[in-house]
């Protein structure tokens, strides 16, 4: 039981003791109310939210180790109160096949301090897509550039969108193009319905471009294209390199007002870790990415009142991939995924602090108004005080099919 803490509901925060039993949200009620619980946890005047829901990460893991693997970015998502990770194909070799899946999914098993989800690559060859769905993939991952294989047709796109939507899926895409990309993605997303995402959106061209978009199609911004522009590419070189390259402060206007207004559903972090020697290689020869699932809470705590961090960092990724009621909420019922924020407490983001194996981030120094200090992962308390206080209980996670 959590006793002393303030939740978000409908009114903004009200007072509530959250009751837990069998790793599940038992009830919620008065803090005034009489309890008892065989473990009391206080957590006077802090705030009790949803463990955030990150639906794009890259771990690395296999092949690409060096960077990153399951159990530092779990430990990453853990200490930054991110409770389910959604972990791309994008490793070596790619997630393509049911048995590249399965084996992906036993690397992680036992080694991920959070729940996690995998998704699936899907090219021009559509035959692994009812086998990967039985395997529980959270998405199919289509790319119309940068990687091989990659769908750069209109037909094969709408093909592909409607045999995701038969298997009962997701497709997400990543346009190459921003503008371009997304009014062609919309487009075939009218002709083949289904669900539909929308990565990584950073400009004013790419909200526009969804003008008019269906009903099931969603999309995501980074926690960075909330906050940084170009300017930092030219003040911290390699280290703030990315896809999409950051955008002059005009995008991150319109995408930060999209957001808010709802256009743009949800805060997805990108984490794509790359070693500190790998960057050291100048901005011309650097990888793009750097490490964000840690980072995430400060940042939108930065920029966000807590109902509209709760929509979109918990409740909508949960919804848009099949896995609310379960995850993304407090309500009675869904897994006792909490984090615990003590907003008297304002926090600095550190390089030293970091768990991911990129180790420094091109936020290093920034302030934050509150402090996350405890996760709980099914009622088990996983972090505390910005250590790891558990082993490794993350679960596979296999999305509702809609």
């Amino acid at each position: 039981m959590l006793r002393g803490g303030r939740i978000v509901d409908g009114g903004g925060l009200s007072p509530r003791t959250v009751a837990v039993r069998d790793g599940a949200i038992a009830a919620l009620f008065s803090p005034t109310a009489p309890a008892s619980a065989r473990e009391v946890i206080d957590v006077d005047g802090c705030i009790v939210l949803p463990g955030l829901v990150d639906a794009h990460v890259h771990f690395r893991e296999p092949g690409l180790t060096h960077k990153e693997d399951f159990e530092s970015g779990s430990r990453a998502a853990a200490l930054g109160g991110v409770t389910t990770v959604m972990v791309m194909p994008t490793d070596k070799p790619m997630t393509q096949t049911a048995q590249q899946f399965a084996e992906k999914r036993a690397l992680a098993e036992g080694r991920s301090h959070v729940d996690f989800a995998l998704q699936a690559l899907l090219g021009p060859d559509f035959a692994n897509v009812g086998a990967l769905a039985a395997q529980g993939a959270a998405s199919f991952e289509i790319f119309m550039g940068l990687l091989e294989p990659k769908i750069d047709d209109d037909e094969t796109l709408a093909a592909a969108l409607t045999i995701v939507r038969e298997a009962g899926g997701v497709a997400a895409v990543t346009p190459l193009v921003e503008a371009r990309d997304v009014a062609r993605v919309v487009a075939a997303h009218r002709r083949a319905g289904g669900r539909v995402h929308l990565r990584q959106i950073s400009s004013a061209g790419g909200v526009d471009a969804m003008q008019g978009a269906a009903a099931g199609l969603t999309s995501e911004v980074t926690p960075h294209n909330l906050w940084l522009t170009e300017e930092a590419l030219a003040r911290l070189g390699a280290l703030a390199k990315v896809f999409p390259p950051l955008r002059p402060q005009a995008d991150v206007d319109a995408v930060r007002k999209a957001l808010t207004e709802g256009r743009i559903s949800m805060v997805a972090t990108d984490h794509a870790p790359h070693t500190p020697e790998e960057k050291a290689a100048g901005v011309e020869r650097a990888p793009g990415g750097f490490p964000g699932v840690q980072t995430m809470l400060p940042l939108l705590l930065k920029l966000l009142d807590y109902q509209d961090l709760v929509r979109v960092a918990c409740e909508a990724p949960a919804r848009a991939f099949g896995f609310f009621p379960r995850k993304g909420t407090l309500q009675p019922g869904a897994d006792a995924d909490v984090v615990v924020v003590d907003p008297s407490r304002p926090m600095e983001i550190r390089d030293e602090d970091q768990a991911s194996k990129a180790r420094r981030t091109p936020f290093n120094g920034w302030s934050a108004p509150a402090t996350p200090v405890m996760t709980l992962l099914r009622g088990q308390v996983i972090a505390r005080d910005g250590k790891m206080v558990s082993r490794p209980v993350g679960l596979h996670l296999k999305p509702g099919r809609m």
